[in-house]
């Protein structure tokens, strides 16, 4: 990655302050950030990612941008490889704990998404900018003293309060400090920046607010510090200076952020995967900025003059006569080549063939190395660079249901199966080819056809199996009445011929 400089306006007593890491990251972020929002972001970009020519006037370049259309290769491609390992419904462990059972299925973010929806947009997010977190959250509880008497699990299952899952995208993470304990990395001091909106009479005012975590301790006897909390808003009239708004102590030692890397280099820091294929389609986007220009300009020949006078003004059209005071001289159209466009359209193209090709290279299978997550994948196997993100992802998922047990005060959180079993991208064609030959030389039920089509994602997740059957004996049954009406309609059409040739008779 580099060496890293601390920059001179850090200043160390604002919470707002920007790791190094964060400072390296943010461009590239912002770059993936704006190809996956489309077209109309890449045009508010601007010069930022469709150069102004040299002498290019202002509204030339304007007209240029409006009119380009983004090629969204990197949204295509990242949905392509997300959707490969989330082709199968996402298992759950036999040993989970029917309360953290109940939240996977139902409600994992107390926004109405289960458990499955959730990881799909935490893989999606790590996938596109190199790693992204979650925090397991606890509703704020009124403490001991508040309440009394110690609080006890009965009281949070009868005010139906749990832990939930909160999404944190890596830009919003501004810092963080981990230390090597026991051989692992432990956070240390995270800050979070976010924003968040409330009501002021009618209207909603978004709020700019730092949530800063400094990890607890947990002691020889078994008893712990807690993690504290400062929630740090900025002030009234002062954007560059900042307060204290609340503080308060979480119920466990240690900061509940999990983070999922799908490429590291060091601690919040890494490249995007899709980062050299978004390179790939900002040329594309530039290069077909370019095109429809070329387009424009050479639709419209140029009407030339040899030997005019600029005295008077020419007008051009179907009621007027073209007059030249040289009596050598001549008006003429002047047309281009065309070759421009070729070779833009050739540009173009070689470009669309590199960007299809480029997620293939997540696919391909290479020598694995050993991970916590052996058990899951053999490793002496051969493996693709997105298996191995995957089996990083399920490391995560249950480093966060972990935590998620720890605040149900449960001994583990259980574990959960995401699919690994897919190949290269030429792979889905090789195995309809077997699937469908292996049920035409009947080694294979059409049931069990259907659900390997169904696994592979060739027909949807909703599939009726035994819907799709009821709806086939009922073509057939529909499709054998129709042959039995046609026999009784051609014999009958026989038997009025005969009558007829009986009566000439």
């Amino acid at each position: 990655m580099g060496r890293l400089n601390q920059p001179a306006e850090k200043d160390k007593t604002n919470p707002a302050t920007r790791s190094n890491a964060h400072d390296l990251m943010l461009p590239r972020w912002d770059k993936i950030d704006t190809l996956l929002e489309g077209t109309q972001a890449m045009r508010n970009a601007g010069t930022a990612y469709l150069p102004q020519h040299p002498e290019e006037s202002d509204p030339a370049y304007d007209e240029r941008r409006r009119t380009a259309v983004l090629f969204n290769m990197t949204e295509l491609t990242l949905d392509a490889l997300v959707g490969r390992p989330f082709s199968d419904p996402v298992k759950l462990s036999e040993d989970m704990p029917a309360e953290i059972q109940e939240m996977a299925e139902t409600d994992m973010d107390l926004q109405g998404n289960n458990l499955a929806v959730f990881l799909r947009e935490w893989f999606r997010e790590g996938l596109a900018k190199s790693f992204c977190h979650v925090l397991v959250e606890f509703p704020r509880l009124p403490d001991e003293e508040e309440l009394g008497r110690a609080r006890t699990m009965a009281d949070d299952r009868r005010e139906g309060v749990r832990p939930y899952w909160v999404l944190v995208r890596p830009e919003n993470v501004i810092f963080a400090h981990a230390d090597i304990i026991d051989g692992r990395e432990v956070l240390r001091h995270v800050r979070i920046q976010e924003i968040v909106m409330e009501q002021d009479g009618f209207r909603e005012v978004a709020v700019d607010q730092i949530r800063q975590f400094d990890a607890g301790m947990e002691l020889e006897d078994g008893t712990f510090i807690p993690t504290a909390v400062t929630i740090w808003r900025k002030k009234e009239k002062k954007d560059d200076e900042w307060e204290v708004h609340e503080q308060f102590e979480l119920g466990v030692p240690f900061i509940p952020l999990v983070t999922f890397y799908a490429d590291r280099d060091a601690m919040m820091m890494g490249k995007p995967p899709l980062l050299d294929l978004a390179d790939l389609n900002i040329r594309h986007w530039q290069s077909y900025a370019d095109q429809i220009h070329v387009l424009t300009v050479t639709r419209f020949p140029i009407l030339a003059v040899s030997g005019g006078t600029d005295s008077e003004k020419t007008v051009i059209g179907p009621n007027f006569v073209l007059e030249n005071p040289d009596p050598a001289g001549r008006w003429y159209y002047v047309e281009h080549s065309g070759a421009a466009i070729a070779a833009g359209r050739d540009e173009m193209k070689d470009l669309e063939v590199q960007m299809d090709r480029y997620g293939t290279q997540f696919l391909r299978k290479r020598p694995s190395v050993e991970t916590a997550t052996a058990r899951a994948m053999d490793s002496a196997e051969a493996t693709s660079p997105l298996q191995d993100m995957t089996v990083r992802f399920m490391d995560a998922v249950q480093t966060a249901l972990k935590f998620t047990a720890v605040w149900l005060r449960l001994d583990d959180g259980g574990t959960v199966i995401i699919s690994t079993e897919f190949g290269p991208e030429d792979a889905l064609t090789q195995d309809i080819t077997a699937l469908r030959d292996a049920r035409k030389e009947r080694d294979l039920s059409r049931e069990q056809s259907l659900i390997e089509l169904m696994r592979r994602g060739i027909l949807r997740d909703d599939f009726d199996i035994k819907e799709n059957q009821r709806q086939l004996d009922e073509e057939s049954a529909s499709a054998l009445a129709d042959m039995v009406k046609l026999d009784i309609d051609e014999a009958g059409d026989d038997g009025d011929e005969d009558e007829g040739e009986e009566e000439q008779e």
